[in-house]
């Protein structure tokens, strides 16, 4: 199989497992707070990683810290900005600040490269994000102005931007040991912020966790498929296809989480669901076929 049918194929699973996730983070936040769960989500993949990769290297200064600074931004204040932003403003404003990445890592990209994208990719990634707009929004036109949230939204959205350009400087490294240090770094970094959520996690004791079985499932769907397998393949992506097309993949989660709020949740979509996966469909095509 050629290398970039491999590289798509890594990528699409990572799009899917993430695009299911927000159905499984809506079932595990019931009980548990969103930065306990970040904790937890990446701490079970943090063990799985460490059990089954048991290889090491030697790192050079400059890769350690790429190392830390990706780790850091790629799980611990990504999570932590998207969680929060909820906190301070709509789901909707949220949603699409986030889904905004892949046109911010274009322009961001290019300039430090100091070599812009083709024209038509730049008309692919607008068409790609009118179709996320039209799909989040849901024919409600309606937007709420919150600046603290919506700020932090922006936070979540330049913290995958610099975990994407950390990873880029250590992508030629092995990439279960990559994986698997990084998230254990972004597991650490997230203890100081447990102390954010000390008067809500007493409402949350370990032993109803037990109790429910669907919370049991999300954490280790979350952990596992999410953030051990999901973080690696990632990275076998980027190395393959490169950051730019990875990156505007991004789009495509939207999707996946419709089809799959439909499936395990029944809510189905409507005209404009259809209509924003449709645009959002072209135009990854548009900004992807000279690839």
């Amino acid at each position: 199989m050629p290398e970039r049918n491999k590289g798509l194929i890594y990528m699409w699973i990572c799009i899917i497992a993430w695009g299911t996730s927000f159905i499984a983070t809506k079932v595990a936040v019931e009980v548990i707070p969103p930065i306990f769960l970040g904790f937890l989500r990446f701490a079970i993949a943090s063990i799985i990683l460490v059990i089954f990769v048991r290889k090491d290297i030697k790192y050079t200064k400059k890769e350690r810290i790429s190392l830390i600074f990706a780790g850091f931004f790629g799980i611990t204040t990504y999570f932590i900005a998207e969680n929060s932003a909820l906190s301070f403003t709509t789901a909707t404003n949220t949603s699409l600040i986030v889904s905004s990445t892949p046109i911010f890592f274009l322009i961001v990209n290019d300039l430090i490269e100091k070599k812009f994208s083709s024209k038509i990719r730049y008309f692919g990634t607008t068409i790609g994000f009118i179709g996320v707009t039209v799909l989040i929004l849901n024919g409600t036109f309606v937007l709420e102005l919150n600046p603290l949230g919506d700020l932090i939204a922006f936070g979540a959205v330049f913290s995958w931007i610099l975990y994407t350009l950390f990873l880029e400087k250590i992508k030629d490294r092995d990439e279960g040991i990559i994986t698997r240090d990084l998230t254990m770094y972004g597991t650490l970094f997230f203890i100081p912020f447990l102390f954010l959520e000390k008067n809500t996690l007493p409402g949350c004791p370990i032993y109803q966790l037990w109790l429910k079985p669907s919370i049991i499932i999300s954490l280790l769907f979350l952990g596992i498929v999410c953030s051990s397998i999901a973080y690696f393949l990632w990275m076998k992506a980027i190395k393959v296809l490169g950051s730019r097309t990875v990156t505007s993949s991004l789009f495509l989660i939207p999707i996946v989480t419709v089809i799959a709020d439909s499936i395990l949740l029944k809510n189905f979509p409507n005209v404009y669901s259809l209509i924003g996966a449709t645009l959002i469909l072209l135009g990854n095509y548009i900004a992807e076929r000279k690839s």
